[in-house]
């Protein structure tokens, strides 16, 4: 299947990140893709990101600082919230990891706000991410993977499942990845180990035992930095443009300014046990009992701002200074959580109707060390040349205050959908939620701060919605959908003196999904208008404001034709109007655009699959629009596009396939954090910069199934 273009998206299949009823995509009244391990294999996505934004309207961003967080229908961040198979483990921005795509089975997205289904934080939509697992009846399988490509990168993967009994399965798959990276000494690695043990006990009782490991490097570069045009040796005019006059010079483009000891790293362990009861034929009882831990540890040279001045730590025009942009951090997180349901089938009526009911408890205790420089006095490895920077150590750590943060969470929910009758079917879904925050903050000596703070809150969240079948295989829809959040920000980063009220949220959508011709044509398309009051986003290291409210309206459209048995093609676009609206706190940003939300976007791919020799050629284009890389909209992201190519060999259970990712060597910004970009103030001079996509790439794999 490598290098196959799939003509499916996947309607007719049930995804847990839009219902936990059952229903199939076609069934559910909201926008929900899944990207299965065949699709996953088939486009070479090595890695998460990879895969979730080749859908409608989606970017999404590698910074080391919150790796792996995305960009959906004008949020950005924390705003998106991400599932671990089905469950939460906090803020997105914190907990997600680049993970490698080979130990998947599926990713499912759900767009939209959705915290009535997974709690805090599900505004602009829900990533779910989900491994491979042990199945009843599953054969006995045996899976390789093995790919080298440029900057020194390779992939080896190895799985296996099946019985090991007449009522006991089991799956387990390993894989490694490493790079050197395409800017000088980036190297990401990755480890990745996940194993389940599946027992059916009888036809009516089933437990699963599952863990998910994961130790990862992430790419220490923070990004390249922006110099005054005038400066510039070889500015990059088609990459980035500044109302301040300021570039990328591309003479410093794979110049890395991090310091030789730098350190982004984690080692956490997810493990779960599910039970599943069926005592009577429509009644199904489950229970998922799970604990997550994960030890993270940043020290970075993070921040990076070009002299054009003798001013503060300036002491010289013509360098890059980092001395304020030196900060360590370090989490130790401990989750555990429980959650209930059940799930009744009936008639009402004389109608179908399927009703799930639940509670959920989470106990969070984070502990979150940082420090950044401040007093150790300005040394000379502290500024480095642009066009030659030496490295250098870190040096003394500052620490600047522990934050022991415990958070317990209780939820109750309910969902069900009626069946009016052959065409018609209701769908609602509530959620009453309790969370009560304890936030200590202590200095560097150990004194309890002024900022900790305690409190409680409560808050409901729901949705209604409504499918009509216009035809056998074709359905509109229309939903609505509430949420509220205690913050939207980063909750481990909010003090005692900043907004804490809660924040609303609120979408309407309506929408058309189809299968046509046979089963060749499938399409999706829908109408989207979500508004949010008093969000609160991340501005520094330590802190987060009220930049007002969010308004996004758009549209997104997806397609996959297969034309023949050879000759196949997908496609999908969305067009995102989305702005920053006045609120009682803070009205600066009225009317701006959101960093890192493009207008438009386009994905193209087409394959075609000879049919005398086992062979298939491919290709697929990605576009995406101007964004802006700060709530000021005073730095714009130029639009770009990427082009990729790919051939695979098949013979019986082995492909060996070759891929260039962006053949034409397009230069473009991958991404930009806010807290990263105009941090000049001459008394404060911390960081000035953007992170710059990958270059052409290349790789061969061979992958084998037995």
């Amino acid at each position: 299947m490598v290098g196959e273009v799939i003509d499916e998206l996947e309607l007719l299949q049930p995804s847990d990140a839009g219902s936990r009823l059952g229903l199939s995509l076609l069934e559910t009244p909201a926008s929900v893709e899944i990207i299965d391990g065949s699709n996953i294999r088939a486009r070479g996505y090595k890695q998460v990101t990879e895969a979730v934004q080749s859908l409608p309207g989606v970017v999404s961003g590698e910074s080391p600082a919150a790796p792996s967080t995305f960009s959906m229908r004008g949020f950005t961040r924390s705003q998106i919230t991400i599932l671990r198979d089905g469950l939460w483990v906090g803020p997105s921005n914190m907990v997600m990891r680049p993970q490698n795509t080979f130990n998947l089975d599926r990713i499912e997205v759900l767009r939209g706000p959705n915290s009535v289904l997974h709690g805090q934080g599900a505004v602009a939509g829900t990533v779910n991410v989900v491994p491979k697992s042990a199945k009843v009846g599953e054969p006995d399988t045996v899976d390789v993977l093995a790919s080298l490509g440029r900057y020194d990168t390779f992939q080896l993967g190895l799985g296996a499942g099946g019985s090991l009994s007449d009522t006991t399965w089991y799956r387990f798959d390993i894989s490694q990845r490493e790079s050197e990276g395409y800017v000088d000494r980036m190297d990401p690695s990755s480890l990745n180990v996940t194993g389940s043990l599946l027992w059916q006990a009888s036809d009516t009782l089933e437990v699963k035992l599952s863990f998910d490991y994961l130790d990862d490097e992430l790419a220490d570069y923070w990004g390249t930095p922006l110099i005054p045009t005038a400066s510039a040796r070889r500015p990059m005019r088609d990459v980035i443009s500044t109302r301040t006059g300021e570039t990328i010079d591309r003479a410093m483009r794979f110049r890395n300014y991090n310091v030789s000891d730098s350190q982004a790293e984690s080692d956490q362990l997810f493990v779960r046990a599910d039970v599943s009861w069926s005592p009577v034929e429509n009644l199904t009882i489950q229970n998922t009992m799970y604990q997550f831990d994960a030890d993270r540890e940043w020290a970075n040279a993070e921040g990076y701002v070009f002299c054009t001045q003798v001013v503060d730590v300036c002491t010289q025009t013509g360098e890059i200074q980092r001395y304020y942009g030196y900060f360590f951090v370090t989490h130790d997180q401990d989750l555990f959580g429980n959650r209930t349901t059940a799930q009744y089938d009936f008639d009402l009526g004389g109608m179908e109707n399927r009703l799930l009911g639940g509670i959920e408890f989470t106990a969070l205790d984070f502990e979150r060390a940082r420090g950044f420089r401040l007093s150790e006095p300005l040394a000379p490895g502290d500024s480095v040349d642009p066009y030659a920077p030496v490295p250098g150590r870190y040096g003394p750590q500052e620490l600047r205050g522990v934050s022991p943060t415990d958070i317990e969470t209780r939820a109750v929910f309910l969902e069900d959908v009626l069946k009016v009758n052959e065409r018609l079917s209701l769908i609602a879904a509530f959620r009453y939620e309790e969370l009560e925050l304890d936030r200590e903050n202590f200095n560097a000596a150990g004194v309890l701060e002024g900022s900790s703070f305690d409190r409680d809150f409560d808050w409901t969240s729901w949705r209604v919605g409504l499918v009509v079948k216009l035809a056998e295989d074709v359905a509109a829809y229309a939903q609505y959908s509430d949420a509220k959040d205690p913050v939207n920000a980063n909750i481990f980063l909010v003090n005692s003196g900043e907004n804490l009220d809660l924040t609303d949220a609120e979408q309407w959508e309506v929408g058309v999904k189809a299968i046509l011709a046979d089963g060749k044509v499938e399409a999706t398309i829908a109408y989207f208008d979500i508004e949010r009051d008093d969000v609160l986003e991340q501005i520094g290291l330590d802190s987060a404001t009220n930049v007002g409210g969010r308004e996004s309206q758009g549209v997104e459209v997806s397609a996959t034709w297969a034309a023949s048995e050879q000759l196949k093609f997908g496609f999908n676009a969305a067009h995102t109007d989305a702005e920053f609206s006045r609120s009682s706190n803070f009205q600066r940003f009225a009317g701006n655009t959101p960093p890192n939300v493009p207008e438009r976007t386009t994905n193209l791919w087409a394959s075609y699959a000879f049919a005398n020799v086992p062979l298939t050629l491919g290709a697929a284009m990605r576009y995406v629009d101007d964004r802006y890389g700060d709530n000021a909209n005073n730095v714009t992201l130029k639009s770009y596009s990427l082009l990729d190519a790919f051939a695979s060999w098949k013979h019986n259970n082995i492909t060996i396939s070759a891929r260039v990712n962006n053949a034409t060597d397009e230069e473009y910004v991958s991404w930009s954090d806010v807290f990263y970009l105009g941090q000049t103030h001459p008394s404060f001079i911390y960081a000035n910069q953007v992170l710059l996509g990958s270059p052409r790439t290349y790789e061969v794999s061979i992958a084998a199934s037995f």
